[in-house]
């Protein structure tokens, strides 16, 4: 696989040399990359997990064709962030059509018992999925979740990246505070690590609603901002897979750990779908009684 930016030759010479940005908008195949990622981690597991990982890799594909089939409306700056927030006040105009767009695309692709719950969602009103996912979004608890909540997040997800993936680095000036979103306050999944050139050892926090990216220094905790009590852990012996290039940030001080992927040792490591993967890592920290942190749309079991 290639994975590469593309900039035409009058952005590349705007930027002064050893440019690191604040911000990184999504690309505009980020579902598409997600797919073949969630393929491949699907291989690695001969297990109803394993089949799982590959509804998700059909998920995205399709979300990726929703994002060629709507277009969206940049709107204008928003409050602190540079789009609406996604906390459960607003709402993307396009959200409900690509929820609907999603539900036909997948219908076929499920067993019957998920078809059935496809079916249940597409004979409710806008306004009422519009409420789901206002509820969604705040984390509030709602009949028939978790079955519904997939679909609803991977709406809301194509919703956002579709406002994002039209921002540019300077469209998010950088901000003090990094433990959310800074282009539409949602929560980061995970961070990266990245590997090689200018930007190697950098690490960009992963937003899970729109998909975009945002610096913040490393051995510092995500959620508290403390530096004294920083450690990394992984589980040992894991040598190939996801798991290889998997790490928690544990803090110390206020017991929370977010997941960090090093491109280094998984070069197309992706933080929403490594993060399925690597549960074993969080079945480790659980143990150990510290807290996992990074909401992951698509981890039921949460």
């Amino acid at each position: 696989r290639i994975n590469m930016n593309t900039q035409t030759p009058e952005q590349i010479q705007s930027k002064p040399f050893f440019y690191k940005p604040f911000f990184i908008p999504p690309k505009a195949d980020v579902f598409a990359e997600r797919a073949i990622r969630f393929d491949e981690l699907a291989q690695q597991q001969n297990d109803a997990w394993g089949d799982y990982l590959r509804i998700l890799a059909e998920l995205s594909r399709t979300q990726d064709w929703v994002l060629q089939q709507h277009q969206a409306v940049l709107p204008e700056r928003a409050g602190e962030t540079r789009l609406p927030n996604s906390l459960g006040e607003h709402i993307p105009p396009i959200f409900t059509a690509c929820l609907r767009s999603i539900l036909d695309k997948m219908h076929d692709k499920v067993s019957d018992t998920v078809q059935a719950t496809l079916h249940n969602l597409r004979e409710l009103p806008d306004a009422q999925l519009e409420q789901l996912a206002r509820q969604l979004l705040r984390h509030e608890d709602f009949e028939n979740k978790p079955y519904y909540a997939i679909w609803l997040s991977a709406g809301l997800q194509c919703a956002w990246t579709a406002w994002a993936i039209q921002l540019r680095d300077e469209d998010v000036p950088s901000v003090e505070e990094r433990s959310v979103c800074p282009c539409c306050a949602g929560e980061a999944v995970a961070s990266v690590v990245l590997n090689g050139g200018d930007w190697h050892g950098l690490r960009y926090l992963h937003c899970g609603m729109c998909n975009s990216r945002w610096n913040a220094l490393r051995a510092k905790c995500t959620f508290c901002g403390d530096q004294s009590a920083i450690a990394l852990q992984q589980v040992d012996g894991a040598q190939q897979g996801a798991l290889s290039g998997a790490r928690a940030e544990c803090c110390g001080k206020c017991g929370s750990y977010r997941k960090l992927f090093l491109l280094e040792k998984q070069q197309y490591a992706d933080p929403i779908a490594d993060d399925l993967a690597t549960l074993a890592l969080d079945i480790l920290l659980g143990s150990e009684g510290v807290q996992r942190g990074g909401h992951n749309p698509f981890l039921l079991t949460e």
